[in-house]
């Protein structure tokens, strides 16, 4: 039988029905996951109840990509990974922030993956386990609307403008599109070295780029890691980030998913951009995520030296 597709908001996104999650997906049914995956930006699908049923559904979208973090990966397989948040040792992925006055464990702000590399993933699947009891929601914006959102003559301005991506961990550390009360809990050395033991010299990645399968452009600004606008002054490129930050990150346009169990959602990277609210600090949360392979062509380390080497390590983003 065929698949069903329904809007899951207004402005982004479609949910998949009519799908056996545990028989292998015929040739059309591939197809017609990957068109519907194009049409919405993102998809939900409800009802996977297994890793290997999660695997098989994120092969329809592409490649997988083998983690560089293999203390994350479940049972030894290079492309499952396990992010999740142990109240009881305070640790797991994202930020441990205060933000609005309320502490957040797992909290992230606005970004695509992978920003600080590059080369990029394509696109994600993340299936919930354990979702969390409160808050936990993952929201999610188009880049196309956006950039369909921007007066003409701004778009002019910034269609050929690329930005520089830094490696900026430290949630307030990011002055683009992110909360000004926001403020880190572990501020502690040990903490902040943690942080930033990887190495990831700053690339460059256009403002503005086509979306290959549907010829649409796409604001692709990540507000996490975003450092300058290349060839601005440092008035002028603050200025244009703020207001671009502002425009793209504007939540009336955003979907945000209350995950259930067994919840997958599969979502375009180079075309939406996510976040995450994270969970309070006493609340479990537990989900798996595979990483589909990806090179848009256009990314680049900032040191011409270093040309456009593919990556040695990644992490969760």
């Amino acid at each position: 039988m065929s698949i069903t597709t329904a809007p899951l908001s207004p402005h982004i996104g479609l949910e998949v029905g009519n799908l056996d999650h545990e028989r292998d997906f015929d040739e059309s049914t591939r197809q017609a996951l990957l068109e519907a995956w194009i049409r919405g930006g993102i998809l939900l699908f409800r009802g996977c109840r297994s890793a290997e049923a999660h695997l098989r559904l994120s092969r329809c979208f592409g490649q997988l990509e083998s983690s560089a973090t293999p203390d994350l990966n479940v049972d030894g397989n290079p492309y499952l990974m396990e992010l999740k948040y142990d109240p009881e040792n305070g640790k797991g992925p994202g930020g441990m922030v205060r933000v609005n006055g309320v502490d957040r464990a797992g909290w992230l702000g606005w970004h695509w993956d992978q920003s600080f590399m590059p080369v990029i993933a394509r696109g994600a699947a993340l299936r919930m386990i354990e979702p969390a009891a409160t808050a936990g929601e993952t929201g999610f914006i188009d880049g196309i609307a956006a950039w369909e959102r921007l007066p003409v003559q701004l778009q002019e301005r910034i269609e050929h403008l690329e930005v520089v991506y830094d490696f900026s961990p430290e949630m307030d550390k990011n002055p683009y599109g992110f909360p000004t009360d926001l403020v880190n809990l572990k501020n502690d050395p040990e903490s902040i070295a943690e942080l930033h033991k990887y190495n990831f010299p700053p690339v460059v990645h256009p403002l503005v780029i086509t979306h290959p399968e549907t010829g649409r452009k796409v604001l692709k600004l990540s507000p996490l890691h975003a450092n300058r606008v290349l060839g601005l002054g440092a008035a002028q490129s603050d200025a244009l980030l703020h207001q671009l930050a502002d425009h793209l990150v504007d939540e009336r346009y955003a979907y945000f998913h209350k995950w259930s169990e067994d919840d997958v959602l599969v979502w375009d990277n180079w075309r939406v951009i996510h976040c995450a609210a994270g969970v309070p600090l006493d609340v479990r949360r537990r989900a798996q995520r595979t990483t589909l392979l990806g090179d848009y062509g256009h990314g680049r380390y900032l040191d011409p030296a270093l040309g456009r080497k593919l990556r040695t390590a990644t992490i969760a983003d």
